[in-house]
């Protein structure tokens, strides 16, 4: 009787372990994409930092800013749309685990009915 239970009590929980899931592995790879990010933003900017000090006269170090300028932006880009494209996957996923989770309900509960 308590077997079943507990039987009963993981399977009407196993929805909400697998969001959980779901939740912790997508938190975990953002953490990494941030990690990525910022070290690749401070690597970039120490560099820029030492390319400056070298320059010479003012349009060196402008073009050198530019250069800078435009690969901060490019790696801004692309870590924000490998973000979002993350968390719209953990979205779909999530919508279809619920959506799934509903129709079992639905279903169990109108044979439980009959």
């Amino acid at each position: 009787m308590i077997e079943q239970m507990n039987e009963q009590l993981k399977e009407s929980l196993k929805p909400v372990t697998e969001l959980a899931s779901l939740n912790m592995s997508v938190l975990q790879e953002l953490a990494e994409k941030q990690n990525a990010l910022f070290t690749t933003l401070l690597s970039s900017g120490v560099s820029f930092a030492e390319t400056a000090g070298q320059q010479k006269d003012v349009m060196s170090l402008a073009e050198a800013q530019k250069a800078y300028l435009e690969t901060l932006q490019e790696t801004i880009t692309t870590s924000a749309k490998e973000t979002y494209t993350l968390v719209s996957g953990a979205q779909q996923k999530a919508g279809a685990m619920i959506k799934d989770i509903s129709e079992e309900m639905t279903s169990k509960m109108t044979a439980g009915a009959k």
